[in-house]
């Protein structure tokens, strides 16, 4: 099977040369004609419709990933869940077993002692000495003050608009 891609540039050619010849013939500006032209004689409309069903595909393939992510996430969570569970029955059974270590073929499972963790009962109470100021973010260009001030003809040392660009939509 030939690629849409490849298959839209040699129709993208074979258009370029039909409008070339049509703007020979004067009748480039009559969009029925060039509409009628560029679908009689190319297969370029059906190169575009082949790429589009391409991205169509792609769409279908991104949504369904997404949703394999998704549930590939929600698995990992359980059994994320599922492992502290079980390493928590590991550690009880051993604590009230009075059993410091256990040697298996594979590892040794241990029981550490652990320093003391903060318990904050109410963080009004604390002196401020203990708070920390957040370092403040650093700033960031606002483009779009930048393009209104820019678009109102101020010239602005390091920045312009360009000439504008096309930008392909689909409407289903």
């Amino acid at each position: 099977m030939d690629d849409p891609v490849r298959k839209l540039q040699r129709e993208k050619v074979a258009a370029i040369r039909l409008m070339s010849h049509l703007r020979d013939a004067g009748e480039a500006d009559d969009a029925e004609i060039v509409e009628t032209a560029i679908e009689g004689e190319t297969n370029f409309v059906e190169a575009v419709a082949s790429v589009v069903a391409e991205i169509d595909e792609c769409e279908v393939l991104q949504i369904g990933l997404k949703a394999k992510i998704e549930d590939f996430g929600n698995r990992l969570a359980a059994v994320t869940k599922r492992s502290e569970m079980l390493r928590a029955a590991i550690e009880a059974s051993m604590v009230e077993a009075e059993q410091r270590n256990v040697k298996l073929p594979t590892k040794t499972v241990f029981l550490s002692e652990r320093g003391p963790n903060v318990v904050v009962e109410n963080e009004a109470e604390i002196p401020s000495r203990f708070w920390v100021q957040p370092e403040a973010p650093a700033p960031r260009l606002d483009r779009n003050a930048l393009k209104a001030a820019l678009k109102a003809k101020e010239v602005i040392p390091g920045a312009k608009l360009d000439n504008g660009s096309v930008s392909l939509s689909m409407r289903k």
